[in-house]
């Protein structure tokens, strides 16, 4: 009889054990997919993380007891990669006192980290990249002009004859510029920091950004003047900014199609959180002379660190980024078909962009330039490895 009384009870004990067993176990299992997938996250660039960390978690868990498995990218302010894992474990016994699963929980956070070449060696970026491969003047910088950038390099890919050409009376304060062909010109003396015949930097975004669907045109043909503020959408048409004004952008995603911002002289134009991207090579923003802007990129989302954008493989183009009244444009600008002149720009404040243009053109203008979170390392940089710390 005593026996009997205690059998159901024992029994339950011994479940308990196993039940706990089971959970310790899956919990080891998601740790370790959570740690796996939160490595492979931070060892891409930040439009990928997310879809990387997913797909590894889904491959490492594979077909496992655990259900309900869900989980929380965040990409922190330092750069690192938080993963936040959950799922649900079957029980056995415990069944029979009415629970029937157990969540377990697991999180990771993992940073990219150089290997042991001194910082000194590794600190620069790649600022501006010019992509060209072969044309003459793929990287032109004329008369009067000066970069104060002393954390970045300049690199031009093109082998044309000439490769490059540095006019005088130029002040380029800059760690390196590297041009892939010998034949280049300097007309203002030697340039201290210039590099010929090496090897520049590839370009990472490729394929890399986010893809977007070009919806139906939200605002079409408009002219503007006096205080205006803009919502995200799909813009379509020509925009004139006339007489003098303000535009206030609100934060969000612009996207244009077969569409140029025309913005003249005395207009200030402002945003935070903004990303314009440039469906086709119709499109552009064209910054005349005396006009203001002052925009930067998000700092978390789909678009984080991205200004301005348009897909790969689009006909080669031009146009002008004017404003002697200065101008602060903070982020990526990821333009691989367009040829960019800079002209006339006289800021006081520091930008932090990555530029990515076919050719470039600087002419007149005073520069101050840091590299964007978004940067490119520089040929032959180090490797980077990855060092994780789990937040238990």
């Amino acid at each position: 009889m005593v026996f009997a009384v205690l059998a159901l009870p024992l029994m339950l004990a011994v479940g308990a054990g196993i039940d706990y067993s089971r959970i310790v176990t899956a919990r080891e299992v998601l740790q370790q997919a959570v740690d796996a997938a939160t490595l492979a996250g931070a060892g891409v660039s930040t439009a990928q993380r997310n879809a990387v960390a997913a797909s590894t978690l889904r491959s490492v868990l594979g077909p496992s007891r655990l259900t309900n498995v869900s989980a929380i990218w965040t990409t922190n302010v330092d750069g690192s990669f938080t993963g936040a894992a959950s799922a649900s474990e079957a029980l056995i016994v415990s069944g029979l006192a009415g629970v029937t699963t157990a969540t377990v929980k697991a999180t990771a956070t993992a940073v990219a980290s150089s290997s042991s070449t001194p910082a000194s060696q590794t600190s620069a970026k790649v600022c501006a990249l010019v992509l060209d491969p072969s044309s003459s003047q793929a990287l032109l910088v004329n008369s009067g002009v000066t970069v104060n950038a002393t954390n970045c390099e300049i690199d031009a890919a093109s082998t044309g004859s000439p490769a490059a050409i540095f006019n005088s009376n130029d002040t380029l304060n800059v760690s390196k510029i590297c041009v892939a062909g010998n034949n280049v010109i300097q007309n203002g003396g030697t340039v201290g920091a210039l590099n010929t015949g090496c090897t520049t930097a590839a370009n990472p975004f490729v394929s890399a950004l986010p893809t977007v669907s070009v919806g139906s045109c939200t605002v079409s043909n408009q002219n503007y003047a006096g205080a205006n503020s803009l919502s995200p959408g799909t813009y379509c048409g020509n925009f004139n900014f006339n007489g003098t004004g303000t535009l206030n952008l609100q934060p969000g995603l612009y996207v244009f199609s077969n569409t140029n911002w025309n913005i003249n002289s005395g207009w200030t134009v402002s945003g935070a959180g903004v990303t314009f991207y440039f469906a086709d090579s119709n499109s552009y923003i064209q910054v005349n002379g005396g006009a203001t802007m002052n925009v930067s990129a998000p700092t978390t989302g789909t678009y984080a660190n991205i200004l301005m954008f348009e897909p790969d493989g689009l006909a080669k183009s031009s146009y002008t980024i004017n404003g002697s009244s200065g101008h602060q444009l903070n982020g990526l600008i990821y333009q691989p078909s367009r040829n960019i002149t800079f002209n006339s720009q006289s800021n006081v404040n520091t930008e932090y962009f990555t530029l990515v243009v076919n050719q470039l053109i600087l002419d007149t203008l005073t520069w101050n330039v840091a590299a964007a979170p978004l940067s490119i390392s520089p040929a032959g940089a180090t490797k980077t490895t990855m060092a994780l710390k789990l937040i238990k």
